[in-house]
């Protein structure tokens, strides 16, 4: 069966999606709290900023926005996977999916 090349946009704006939704179901309460002395205050913002550049990114002719946004979040998950590794576990495997999201968009950009 051959893979359904037609759909490849549709694929990537799911993954958008899907990312801007997994960042605000574990940063935004975070964000929200708004605590300076914290940082994991930080960690949320940047998670939050870089992943709605990398959403806009996807609005853009250059692959330029999403590249490097996805580079920076794709070190963050990456960084992420390390510090929650206590075996294979639920979290450490979600880190491992968004890197491997991340790393789709570091190499596709907007394709």
């Amino acid at each position: 069966m051959n893979p359904w090349k037609n759909l490849t946009g549709l694929s990537s704006w799911l993954m958008r999606i899907a990312v801007i939704l997994m960042i605000f179901a574990w940063f935004f309460n975070t964000f929200i709290h708004f605590n300076l002395n914290q940082p994991q205050f930080f960690l949320a913002t940047v998670f939050l900023v870089f992943g709605l550049l990398l959403f806009t990114g996807g609005f853009l002719r250059k692959h330029s926005l999403t590249v490097v946004s996805a580079i920076v979040l794709l070190i963050l998950s990456v960084l992420q996977a390390y510090w929650s590794y206590n075996g294979i576990t639920g979290v450490f495997a979600q880190w491992v999916v968004m890197s491997s999201v991340f790393f789709y968009f570091v190499t596709h950009g907007n394709k």
